[in-house]
């Protein structure tokens, strides 16, 4: 994806997940690629410390203003 070329990462919010429903309606940044899984992503999560491999079906897109540069 382009994102991922520019190293962008943009704020998502989690829905229909059926195997960690205790993860819906969480929000968090798309980091990158699983690499070892191309269909998921990884997300880090609002609190900052838990990351999640989630399908990109699972996730929607929350507009929060311009794109930022994602830190190393």
């Amino acid at each position: 994806m382009r994102f991922h070329a520019l190293q962008l990462e943009f704020n998502v919010r989690l829905t229909g997940l059926c195997g960690a429903v205790h993860l819906n309606s969480r929000e968090g940044v798309v980091r990158d690629e699983d690499p070892a899984n191309h269909e998921r992503w990884k997300l880090l999560l609002d609190d900052s410390h838990t990351y999640s491999s989630v399908k990109a079906m699972h996730f929607t897109h929350i507009c929060r203003g311009n794109y930022k540069r994602a830190s190393p």
